[in-house]
Order: structure tokens, then C-alpha cells, then sequence
């Protein structure tokens, strides 16, 4: 439940479209005093709804965030973000000021299909690119990271979703994250998915997700998989419409002698009981 603090910005930030005489200011007042609060330790609730980013409120992203990043909130973190908000119509950068609020030794990038590069500055870096560009986020990945966090809040396309974890997946650190956001599109025939069941719910990111969370326990297997797998996830987790990876490159092996024959051959023998 959030505070009375981050109650109060909220109102403010929802009283700006009231009053668009003061609106301008009372922005500019929020955001100010955000790298300010963060010096004190302020959370991720409260920086969201300074620097007005959905991720609180409309969203509840930030409690997720909040439990993944607290014991890197002081390191020199590299946070790679996929759109950066704002649409058509406005440069939007709210996420992005956001995580330079909290992770104050941090270096800021993110990627948008619009042209927002004007958002750089300091610690905040932007790039105009499609998230599907693969070559592009090859060479930008390959240029600034490996990143400890990767988030795809980018066109929420189910196709776009999956095909951008496929071009950026190796560029997570070990011990790093990759959240995927708005994942309620996977349901949603307009974004490429569907009801689960159904044909189009097959190819959605969701499914896709579900699909590789076997890769957890791939040392477990007794025969080689005829499905994907990627044995470089060491944890996967589902949230309100948000899909969190850790990756662990670590060995993983079986408390089980699997490679043993006759253990193995006692293994793949079915149950007798119904």
C-alpha cells in the first residue's frame, strides 16, 4: 500500500490536467525535488509518482522493481530501458529519470522507435531504434552494456516482445534481469495474441514464457528436449502483467545420479499407480 507521500504526488500529478496554468510548475517542482528524496532513500513508489511514470499507480510495477534492484541501488548499475514513453506526442523520459533518481551511480539507455534522443543527458543516454532492429541493438548493446536490468516496455507487439528477448538476452550480465512489461497484450488479438487455447495464445509472449521456464530445471531432463530451451535462465517469475528472468550462468546439475544408466532406466519407467 503506498504512503502518504507517495498519495500527495500523485494527487498533484493528477490535478495537472486541471489546472494547465500551474500544471507546467507543479511538474517541474516534482521532479526537482525527486533526485533530492532519492538522497534520503526514498523508494521506487515514490520516485514514480515525483517523476510520473505509470509504473506507480496506472501500473504496479515499481514493488516488483523495488524487491529486484534494492541491493544494487548503490553500484554502478547499467539499465537498459525499451521505449521511454511520451508516444507520438511528447518525448515522455519519465521512466528514465526515474532510474537516475534511484540508482544515482547508475548509466541510464534507452531505446525508442521515435526519435526522443533529445532526453540525453548526464547519466541518461537515447537512442532512436526499433526494438526489432536486430543488428542495430547488437551493436548498441555490444557498445555499452553487458546490463544489469533490461526492460521491454516498448510496443507490447507479441511478436516485438519475443524477438527482442531472442536479440538481447545475451547481453544481460550474470546475476542480471529481464522484466517484460504490459504482458496483457498476450491476450488481446489486436497485439498478436489471443485467448489461452487458442491458435493465436500459442504464439504470444506469454506462452512463449511459460514455454521456457522448463529451462530452469533442464538438468533434470532424461532425454534431450525436442522444444527450445535456454539453460541460461536461473529463475523466471509471473507477475501482473510482467514477466521477470534472472540470469544464472552457473552449472546446474541433479541431486540425482542422471547419468548413471540404470538409474536413468528406472527413471523413464512409467508409474504403475493411477
Amino acid at each position: 500500500m503506498s504512503g502518504r507521500f507517495e498519495r500527495l504526488a500523485l494527487s498533484l500529478r493528477r490535478s495537472l490536467g486541471k489546472d494547465p496554468a500551474r500544471g507546467p510548475g507543479i511538474d517541474a517542482l516534482l521532479q526537482r525535488s525527486a533526485p533530492l528524496v532519492a538522497r534520503f532513500g526514498a523508494g521506487l513508489d515514490l520516485l514514480a509518482a515525483l517523476h510520473g511514470t505509470d509504473k506507480f499507480g496506472a501500473h504496479d510495477y515499481t514493488p516488483v522493481y523495488e524487491s529486484l534492484m534494492r541491493e544494487a541501488r548503490r553500484k554502478p548499475v547499467r539499465l537498459l530501458e525499451i521505449g521511454v514513453g511520451g508516444y507520438a506526442s511528447a518525448l515522455g523520459g519519465a521512466s528514465l529519470r526515474m532510474w537516475a533518481s534511484y540508482f544515482r551511480r547508475g548509466r541510464i539507455f534507452g531505446i525508442d522507435a521515435i526519435d526522443k534522443t533529445a532526453l540525453s543527458g548526464g547519466r541518461i543516454q537515447v537512442f532512436h531504434c526499433s526494438q526489432v532492429d536486430a543488428p542495430r541493438l547488437g551493436e548498441l548493446a555490444r557498445a555499452h552494456g553487458p546490463f544489469d536490468f533490461i526492460i521491454d516496455d516498448g510496443s507490447h507487439m507479441n511478436a516485438h516482445q519475443v524477438e527482442t528477448f531472442g536479440s538481447l538476452w545475451p547481453h544481460v550480465k550474470d546475476g542480471g534481469v529481464y522484466i517484460v512489461e504490459d504482458v496483457q497484450t498476450s491476450y488481446w488479438p489486436s497485439y498478436g495474441g489471443g485467448m489461452p487455447g487458442t491458435p493465436r495464445y500459442g504464439s504470444s509472449c506469454v506462452s512463449f514464457f511459460k514455454a521456457l521456464a522448463d529451462s530452469v530445471n533442464e538438468c533434470e531432463f532424461l532425454e534431450r528436449p525436442g522444444f527450445a530451451t535456454e539453460p541460461a535462465i536461473g529463475h523466471i517469475a509471473f507477475h501482473h502483467n510482467m514477466i521477470v528472468l534472472q540470469k544464472d550462468q552457473s552449472k546446474r546439475t541433479s541431486n540425482v545420479p542422471l547419468g548413471n544408466e540404470k538409474v536413468r532406466a528406472a527413471l523413464m519407467k512409467p508409474s504403475a499407480s493411477k
